[in-house]
């Protein structure tokens, strides 16, 4: 089955394949704007940091005052990653006392643990203590909070970033490096197609497109408003050829029900010919009617993922949560 080109590896050694596509996504952002990573790491690290070359004019020194002067500041960023919640407090030490012995004069120190899970936050105390008696500024750090951080940083119509993020994000979630990832609703742009997803309780895609198998809920959305909501049940490839229907069942069960109604679509579809290719079926027993608004400018230019803990203020990820609960939590809250 053919798969869109990906951005990040899918093999190799785990930990050291964590760390090379984190650094790959942060490259990419830096490659189109190194005042996004700046802006990342200066919320990350609730301090305003400097990245790249520094503009400036009438700069007083002791032997004058020139004209302009272009600088850029030392720094220098250290990532300890471990794919659990723990972290080896003796290595992330030395590498505190390696670092203080080859900082630069007056330059920025970091280092950051990047981990699944939160490390405990007495552990994380104990070690920025330790790191500022050091010169060093510590932070832990989980891969689905640097998620959200680049996510901040990309518009909606910056597509070419949205879809470095999309495959990241996918990548992470394979990789099982997200942490609560039953806290993410997955949303769908509809437009003519949306009543008979409603009605038919499927949503389609290219199989070309990473899968979203494994998040629980996904969500319709239309002019500006998640307007419905489906717990996933089966995601299914289908293939149509002389008549008969070939099914690929990526996650769940294909009752005789769901099987019916993709079938329903296929046929009952007149503005897209889903008999030519095939395509990858979402299915949910039912949408549920919500309302959760987009009060930013603009629409989305594709699927979306949206942090349920944002969006419900009592939203707690340790609580299963049923598609019924979900759609009265959503309904009237609104995202960006």
């Amino acid at each position: 089955m053919a798969r869109r080109v990906s951005y990040f590896q899918r093999f190799s050694q785990p930990e050291n394949h964590a760390t090379n596509n984190t650094l790959l996504a942060l490259r990419y952002f830096y490659q189109s704007s190194p005042f996004k990573i700046e802006r990342l790491f200066s919320e990350i690290l609730e301090t305003e940091l400097s990245i790249g070359l520094i503009f400036e004019q009438q700069i007083k020194n002791e032997a004058g005052v020139p004209d302009a002067e272009i600088s850029q500041q030392p720094l220098r960023i250290v990532i300890e990653t471990k794919r659990g919640g723990t972290v080896d407090v003796d290595q992330l030490e030395r590498h505190m006392d390696s670092m203080s012995q080859n900082a630069a004069p007056n330059g920025k120190n970091f280092l950051f643990a990047l981990t699944k899970e939160p490390i405990p936050e007495s552990l994380g105390e104990q070690l920025k203590k330790t790191a500022q008696a050091k010169g060093i500024t510590f932070s832990a750090l989980t891969f689905s909070r640097l998620l959200q951080g680049l996510e901040a940083q990309c518009a909606d119509y910056e597509r070419d970033l949205r879809d470095v993020i999309d495959d990241f994000k996918d990548y992470l979630s394979e990789a099982d490096l997200l942490d609560e990832r039953h806290k993410w609703l997955v949303i769908f742009p509809c437009g003519t197609s949306f009543e008979e997803n409603i009605r038919l309780g499927v949503y389609y895609e290219p199989p070309s497109r990473n899968s979203k198998a494994g998040y629980p809920f996904i969500g319709i959305y239309r002019q500006k408003t998640v307007s419905h909501v489906g717990q996933v049940e089966a995601v299914v490839i289908v293939s149509c050829q002389d008549g008969s229907h070939s099914f690929e069942t990526e996650y769940g069960v294909l009752t005789e029900d769901r099987e019916k109604r993709i079938k329903a679509a296929i046929e009952q579809t007149l503005y897209f010919d889903l008999k030519t290719e095939a395509h990858r079926f979402y299915v949910v027993d039912e949408f549920l009617k919500t309302d959760a608004k987009k009060i930013s400018p603009n629409g989305i230019f594709g699927f979306r993922y949206l942090d349920l803990s944002k969006l419900i203020p009592s939203y707690d990820g340790k609580e299963p949560l049923s598609v019924e609960k979900l759609a009265t939590l959503l309904n009237g809250s609104t995202w960006t």
